[in-house]
């Protein structure tokens, strides 16, 4: 059963509908905003006819009409900038407030997916989506966004004020101007999306790349492999740099308006000077009708400045989603198990078929009861599916064909929580977080105080270790602070926190010398009697301490002396 895969080049189409359940809850806020911003530019165009109407009454010679529309305008100057500051807040802050809990849902969703889909994916990939993504919509939001909204929204009304003091000067200018501006903006379009996400694609790779050699730093460099891996960086590197040009090109094709704004404020002028000359304009009107043109054209290319910020953006907000999609919870999981989950039960294998690739099986037909308080040995060859096997057994892994159940309850169905409290893999490679080493041993769903941490560590013998620590429970730990085989001790510890009905050990004690490791198996096993515990082992004093010894790939079943 193959898993969704994200798209490097996103689908665009219909995305702020897509984005609209995230809104919910800030329908109120946004509308508030809303308000507030036509208010804004009511007032920012008020300010314009308030102007007309003051060189009206000078020319006049109505002093106390002067002085009337002089506060009339000053008022409009002062509430306008507190409205519009108002309503740039309420935008921005609603704006955050979505981005995050957008965040937290991709966050909690790259979490809780399917391993085989955090495998297929570069890991620079899901890291440039959850924080380069996020970080530019955070940008736009709250800088080009408010910016977009109070231009569109003073272009409309103006265009009213506009028709309402020369409908013959309105229409001369919206047929100079639209049709060309709408060429151009629209021949921007064409190119902008795809440049755009193949901008973004590219900055993935390289983030991917980068990311990838950090942890293979002494291998490459011990191997000799930096000249080679930098060839391939730079391939990475050349390709965001043409990504980059298709970028600025289509970018480009906005420097027109500029031509086309300065052609058409040249002539309204010879236009409203003739009507004026004529009669059919009051001085007045014509400095409203070039102020205000003035304006839309200024707005028109602030706007059209903002159209590649908000085209970056879209395609931001697209991979963004797109993550969302592909790692929203599909099929059966977590929908109708509900019940209780006994304590203790059986795990069972039901002709269970699985393959990485379309026809390279790698398990077929496999069939398999682990039992409670049974010791299960997995042994064979490099690449014969014992770890697949373990993570099958876990539910971190589905089954292309048959089941996985614990106690009658299909690992499939069971949510994530319900799951791990009842089977615990320790896998060999092990990561810890930074912080101390008690705050990653508390990392579980039982949420252990500090007592019951030590008491467990006593239990299993690490006591002595933990105390060799500089700081004890307290040492700053991180991914690489620790030897592998401590992290292994860690991880045991933090599995037997849990108390699982079934404990599967991926050459989980490979680290550790033999002696350490056969207290810890010892200790897991006498910890609670009627546990299961699955351990995938190499070493021949662990397959000698199982009950039974299951041998991959052929998956045949033979029982072994009781010494456990």
């Amino acid at each position: 059963m193959s898993e969704p895969v994200l798209a490097e080049l996103p689908d665009q189409k219909a995305v702020f509908r897509r984005a609209l359940p995230f809104v919910a809850g800030h329908r109120a806020a946004l509308a508030l905003t809303v308000a507030l911003n036509l208010a804004a530019a009511a007032l920012a165009v008020g300010v314009t006819a308030c102007i007309g109407r003051a060189v009206d009454a000078a020319g006049g010679g109505d002093r106390d009409g002067l002085v009337r529309w002089a506060l009339v305008l000053l008022l409009c100057v002062v509430t306008s900038g507190a409205t519009a500051w108002a309503s740039r807040y309420f935008l921005v802050r609603t704006g955050e407030h979505v981005l995050a809990r957008l965040r937290e849902r991709a966050v909690a969703a790259v979490g809780a997916a399917p391993l085989r889909f955090v495998e297929a994916h570069r890991s620079g990939d899901l890291v440039r989506r959850l924080t380069g993504e996020v970080a530019g919509l955070a940008s736009f939001v709250g800088g080009t966004l408010p910016d977009l909204v109070t231009s569109v929204t003073v272009l409309g009304l103006t265009a009213v004020v506009l028709t309402a003091y020369s409908w013959q000067l309105t229409l001369m200018l919206l047929f100079a101007f639209a049709p060309a501006a709408y060429a151009i903006v629209r021949r921007f379009h064409a190119g902008a999306g795809p440049a755009y996400a193949s901008v973004a694609a590219a900055e993935s790779a390289v983030a991917a790349r980068f990311g990838e050699s950090l942890p293979a730093q002494e291998e490459l460099r011990t191997s000799g492999g930096v000249p080679r891996w930098l060839e391939r960086f730079e391939g990475d590197n050349e390709r965001l740099l043409r990504a980059r040009e298709r970028q600025v090109r289509a970018e480009l094709r906005l420097n027109q308006l500029a031509l086309l704004q300065a052609g058409c404020v040249a002539l309204l002028l010879v236009a409203g000077a003739a009507l004026v000359g004529r009669g059919l304009l009051t001085v007045g009107t014509a400095v409203v009708f070039v102020l205000a043109t003035r304006d839309v054209l200024h707005r028109f290319e602030d706007l059209a400045g903002s159209i590649g910020d908000a085209r970056e953006a879209h395609v931001r907000l697209a991979r963004l989603l797109d993550l969302v999609r592909a790692t929203a919870p599909h099929g059966p999981a977590g929908s109708a198990e509900r019940d209780p989950l006994p304590e203790r039960g059986e795990l069972v294998l039901d002709g269970v078929d699985f393959a990485y690739r379309q026809g390279q099986q790698v398990l077929s037909g496999l069939s398999l009861t682990v039992r409670r308080g049974d010791r299960l040995v997995v042994v064979g060859g490099t690449g014969s599916g014992k770890s697949t096997l373990g993570k099958l057994l876990a539910g971190l892994y589905r089954p292309d064909r048959g089941t996985v159940s614990y106690a009658g309850h299909d690992l499939a169905a069971l949510d994530e929580a319900r799951l791990r409290a009842r089977i615990v893999l320790v896998p060999q490679e092990v990561a810890l977080v930074r912080g101390t080493l008690a705050e990653n041993l508390a990392l579980t769903g039982s949420r252990p105080d500090r007592a019951r941490i030590e008491r467990t560590l006593d239990r299993l013998g690490l006591a002595r270790w933990v105390a060799s620590l500089p700081d004890g429970l307290d040492t700053r730990v991180g991914p690489r602070t620790l030897s592998a085989g401590e992290r292994q001790l860690a991880a045991i510890a933090r599995a037997a926190l849990t108390d699982p009905a079934v404990l599967i050990l991926d050459e989980a004690t490979a680290g550790v010398d033999r002696a350490t490791a056969a207290r810890i198996e010892e200790a897991l096993s006498a910890a609670a009697a009627d546990r299961a515990l699955v351990v995938i082992a190499h070493r021949a004093d662990t397959i000698a301490r199982g009950h039974r010894k299951l041998t991959m790939p052929a998956g045949r079943v033979t029982v072994s002396k009781d010494t456990w």
